[in-house]
C-alpha cells in the first residue's frame, strides 16, 4: 500500500528538493537518511505522508539527452506545491542550451523566455518559489559558506557535525509545522 492509498491524496505532503547535483551531495544524503526519516515519522504519527523529491536520481541519462531535464524538474515542483528545500553552495550548475528547450514547454511557462541562459537550479527557484507567492512561506534555503568545508575534517565525523547541524536547522522548524498538521 502507498502513501496515497494509506492516508489520502490530501493527506500528503511532497518536499522538493532543489540544488545543483555535483555541489551538494553531501548536504542531499543527510536530508534523505537522517532528516526525511525522522520526519517522516513525525508526519506518519498525525496520519500524513511525507516523500522528498530528490530528482538526482530520478532523471535517466536518456531523458536528460532528450532535453527533458527542465519539463520534469518543473512537473514535479508542481507537483510538490508549495514545499520546496533549496541547497545553494559555490556551483551555479548546468545551465541548457535555449534551443535545447522544449517549444511547448516555453509555450506553457512564458515566464521561461525571460529566463534562457539561466542554470535548472535557477529556473527552479524562480518557478518554484518567486513566481509564486503562496510558496514564499513555504520555502526553506540554505546557503552553505565556502569556506564551511574546508574546516571540517575529511573523515566520518564531517558528515556526523552536517547531520547535527540540519536537524537542528530542519527538525526545529519542520517539527512546528508537523505538529499543526493535526
Amino acid at each position: 500500500m502507498n502513501a496515497t492509498q494509506q492516508f489520502g491524496e490530501d493527506r500528503q505532503i511532497r518536499v522538493f528538493i532543489s540544488s545543483t547535483f555535483r555541489d551538494m551531495k553531501a548536504e542531499r544524503e543527510v536530508l534523505v537518511k537522517d532528516v526525511f526519516p525522522q520526519l517522516r515519522k513525525l508526519c506518519e504519527e498525525r496520519a500524513v505522508a511525507l516523500t522528498e523529491v530528490d530528482l538526482r536520481w530520478g532523471i535517466t541519462e536518456k531523458e536528460s539527452s532528450e532535453s527533458k531535464v527542465l519539463p520534469l524538474c518543473l512537473a514535479e515542483i508542481e507537483r510538490c506545491r508549495p514545499y520546496l528545500i533549496g541547497l545553494l553552495g559555490e556551483r551555479y550548475g548546468w545551465v541548457p542550451e535555449p534551443d535545447s528547450i522544449p517549444g511547448d514547454l516555453l509555450h506553457s511557462q512564458p515566464w521561461l523566455k525571460e529566463h534562457l541562459q539561466k542554470s535548472v537550479t535557477e529556473l527552479e527557484i524562480i518557478y518554484g518559489v518567486l513566481e509564486s507567492p503562496l510558496m514564499r512561506d513555504r520555502s526553506f534555503f540554505y546557503f552553505r559558506d565556502p569556506d564551511y568545508l574546508k574546516r571540517l575534517p575529511a573523515t566520518v565525523e564531517q558528515r556526523c557535525l552536517a547531520t547535527r547541524f540540519l536537524q537542528r536547522r530542519c527538525l526545529i522548524g519542520c517539527s512546528t509545522n508537523a505538529k499543526s498538521l493535526n
